[in-house]
């Protein structure tokens, strides 16, 4: 009788055992703490956390300020997300038994742009000893590529003269019309080195000091060796522009010479450059 007993109480036990876990499983509240980072560009992946999340991801909706998520996987207390295609900054919003909690806002970040621009001719009309004339080439960075417009434009090349889109017209001829507030630092450091704009002077052309990025050999960009006549980049001079909507890129300016071959035509700029689109940013 008396093992009876004991087998009894310890049934008894072991249930009330059970009891007691499942009421505190059950009693595990939903909640969403918030987000491992909150700005990002899309196909990033991040974490919400927060407790009480069901089992299966088709139990839960994870929006991006309304677009809906793709759940790569949950637990109790975090679910990972992948930040949704074409989606705009906004809260991020967790659903699960109807209920929607916010885990806060996100911003998106667009990526960073990169490019090399190879054999941008920037031709000179005027002869050797004469003033240099003739039409800029220029060049947008939002869109990578030269451009005719007279307002949509940041730099502009001629000759190894650099133009900014910013400040005024320094006086020599057939300069373009400056409409925009662009303006350019010069860096000494390797291209990948420069990843900030912060502390850097910016400078704009003028008709007092003249373009912003100094002509001349061993003034700006470039060198030119008088016994072989041929212009180079100075090594380590990196460009760093502030675009006439207030964006930023930097420039690495490889070549002078097309298809980068000293001994054929000059004029052909070749140059790699990297392009922040996000409206206050400063980084590269």
């Amino acid at each position: 009788m008396k093992k009876v007993f004991l087998l009894f109480i310890g049934i008894i036990s072991m249930l009330a055992s059970c009891d007691s876990n499942d009421d505190a499983t059950q009693s595990e509240e939903f909640t969403v703490v918030g987000l491992s980072v909150d700005q990002g560009s899309s196909g990033t992946e991040i974490t919400i956390s927060g407790t009480g999340f069901p089992d299966s991801s088709e139990d839960v909706t994870v929006t991006f300020n309304g677009v809906e998520a793709e759940v790569s996987s949950i637990s109790s207390t975090s679910i990972l997300v992948i930040v949704p295609d074409t989606v705009d900054s906004g809260e991020v919003s967790v659903t699960f038994n109807a209920e929607t909690l916010s885990a806060g806002t996100f911003t998106i970040i667009e990526a960073l742009v990169e490019g090399t621009i190879e054999n941008l001719y920037a031709p000179l009309t005027s002869n050797f000893g004469e003033p240099d004339a003739g039409e800029f080439t220029k060049f947008d960075f939002e869109t990578g590529a030269e451009t005719d417009s007279n307002t949509d434009w940041d730099i502009a090349f001629r000759g190894t003269t650099i133009a900014v889109n910013g400040g005024a017209a320094t006086g020599t001829d057939d300069e373009p019309e400056r409409n925009g507030d662009a303006s350019v630092a010069i860096v000494t450091g390797t291209f990948d080195s420069v990843a900030s704009v912060d502390g850097l002077t910016f400078l704009q052309d003028s008709i007092e000091d003249g373009f912003a990025i100094p002509t001349g050999s061993n003034n700006g960009w470039y060198n030119y060796d008088f016994t072989t006549n041929i212009i180079s980049a100075i090594p380590g001079v990196v460009l760093v522009f502030k675009t006439k909507n207030g964006n930023y890129a930097k420039v690495e300016i490889l070549s002078y010479y097309e298809d980068q071959d000293n001994s054929g035509n000059g004029r052909y700029y070749t140059f790699n450059y990297v392009y922040n689109p996000n409206d206050g940013g400063t980084s590269f």
